[in-house]
């Protein structure tokens, strides 16, 4: 007859404990984690910022920001002179102008092209389209960690909804033993020193159930944050951790890091840049060729000289050729720091790739400790809950104390907490196996 009131007490008390949880709109609305991921990369200043970088560098490719193309140009100037003038010849005569006037017109339209310069300007392009490619890779970077980081901010949310469902539980079933206890001092079955211990127990899980809501309101800010909300914006999540398909062998894991991984993508366009910058550097040691050509007009008219008029109009063409003999060394200096740059730029790639599979390597051998610790947890907790309901029984009839029964409890309360933090440890390092790999999360 009490197992059944104990039940129904503990049905009661979570059938509240969900109703709160999951069907209280007016005060979280539901979020999926689809939906958390798509609003973090529509939303997030950092990814807006990055696509603004992407559009920047876009604007700047093409054969017109490489030099490529020639520049057409008009000009135009006009002049207007006030002249008071003496002039003495050679054989004596005098000529005085009092008022004398000039007025001079010039105009042109210019085409300059630079027919050949070492292909330094289809290096300049190359190099303007590496820096868009450059740019386009940062962001997707910038949205593999955003993604993880909400992902890991959902599963920690499920992770404490998890932590306060069992609490809740426990609660329930404290305030019923706390109540029976409470009857047995009555009638002198039970000591004062049972009662005050079960309501230390009872506090102590109705502290550790405020602190697990304090931290799923901390974390519950910290997502908000990321999709660009209000810190205090509620928010209702799923109820169970997020699903992954089985464990690929290490190998697999990477060798798909190091063709997909962000850090190691950015270290790989780094050195192909840098190594063009030798190829551009060397370009300053060929000859340059300018053409130049257009139409010109003037007009000049005068009452101050000897020159009534003038008028001239007509096409014109030209070409510049250059070539660097001596300038102090600089185009060898430019070489040699550009192959510098190659080296650094080689090494960094290096240590990315040692950095991403050890890191790799760290996280598939954490994933597969949780993965055993979970399954050896929910045996545990079979066998905990199949233990503490016999102790249960038995404490009601009289045949165990409410010491042994505590003992009971805690393990199976500290089995279930255990259980949740390693499904929770799972999912957490299998998205680091993914966000190392470059793999999509969803």
């Amino acid at each position: 007859m009490m197992m059944n009131k104990v039940a129904t007490v503990k049905a009661i008390g979570l059938l509240f404990f969900l109703w709160g949880m999951v069907y209280a709109p007016l005060r979280a609305q539901y979020l999926s984690l689809e939906e958390a991921v798509e609003i973090g990369l529509r939303e997030n200043l950092n990814m807006a910022l990055a696509t603004s970088q992407i559009a920047s560098r876009k604007i700047n490719t093409g054969p017109g920001a490489a030099g490529m193309l020639p520049s057409v140009t008009a000009q135009a100037s006009g002049a207007f002179t006030l002249d008071n003038a003496t002039q003495t010849f050679l054989d004596g005569r005098e000529n005085s102008i009092v008022g004398g006037i000039d007025l001079r017109f010039n105009g042109s339209v210019r085409m300059d092209w630079t027919i050949y310069d070492g292909k330094a300007m289809y290096l300049r392009r190359d190099q303007l389209q590496d820096s868009y490619e450059l740019a386009t890779l940062e962001k997707q970077r910038q949205a593999q960690e955003l993604s993880a980081t909400i992902v890991r901010a959902y599963q920690e949310l499920v992770l404490q909804n998890k932590l306060l469902a069992i609490l809740e539980d426990e609660i329930v079933y404290l305030e019923d033993l706390l109540e029976l206890t409470e009857a047995r001092l009555s009638i002198g079955s039970a000591s004062r020193l049972d009662v005050l211990q079960a309501k230390t127990d009872l506090n102590e899980l109705i502290n550790a159930r405020e602190l697990a809501r304090m931290q799923y309101d901390l974390v519950a800010g910290g997502l908000n944050r990321e999709l660009n909300r209000k810190a205090d914006t509620p928010i209702m999540v799923d109820s169970s951790f997020l699903q992954f398909s089985g464990l690929m062998p290490y190998q697999q894991w990477a060798e798909m890091a190091l063709r997909g991984n962000p850090d190691i993508q950015l270290s790989n366009k780094e050195l192909v840049m840098a190594e063009r910058e030798i190829a551009l550097a060397e370009t300053e040691r060929q000859p340059r060729l300018d053409l130049n050509t257009g139409l010109s007009f003037s007009y000049l008219t005068s009452n101050s000289g000897f020159l009534i008029g003038n008028r001239a109009y007509g096409p014109f063409i030209g070409l510049t050729a250059s070539y660097n003999i001596f300038d102090g060394n600089r185009v060898n200096r430019n070489v040699e720091q550009a192959k510098l740059n190659v080296s650094i730029a080689r090494l960094g790639l290096d240590q990315a790739s040692i950095l991403t599979t050890n890191a790799l390597y760290l996280q598939y051998q954490q994933h597969n400790y949780f993965v055993a610790q979970a399954r050896l947890e929910r045996e545990n907790l079979d066998l905990s809950a199949e233990n503490f309901a016999l102790a249960d029984e038995l404490y009601r009839k009289g045949r165990l104390n409410q010491f042994e029964l505590r003992q009971v409890r805690q393990q199976r309360l500290a089995i279930d907490r255990r259980l949740a933090q390693a499904e929770f440890q799972q999912v957490v390092t299998y998205v680091g196996l993914l966000e190392l790999s470059g793999q999509p999360f969803l």
